[in-house]
């Protein structure tokens, strides 16, 4: 969508037609603070699953796996 509003807004530019609407900032919502997931973020996440089953223990080796990955690609 983002990319469809750049190119209608570069259009009407080349053109020479202005258009005070590409500057509404509900086209641009501000972007959240996103904080890095750290192992107290992990153990968080971690405390939060159940672990009654198999697939509950499954989705927390996934987790615990691929925050291991994201170390190495470090």
């Amino acid at each position: 969508m983002k990319l469809y509003l750049a190119s209608i807004k570069s259009y009407q530019l080349d053109l020479g037609i202005e258009c005070p609407i590409f500057a509404d900032p509900r086209l641009e919502p501000e972007r959240q603070i996103r904080t890095p997931l750290t192992r107290p973020h992990l153990s968080l996440i971690l405390r939060h699953l159940a672990s009654s089953n198999y697939n509950d223990e499954a989705t927390r080796a996934t987790f615990t796996l691929a925050f291991a990955a994201f170390l190495r690609v470090g």
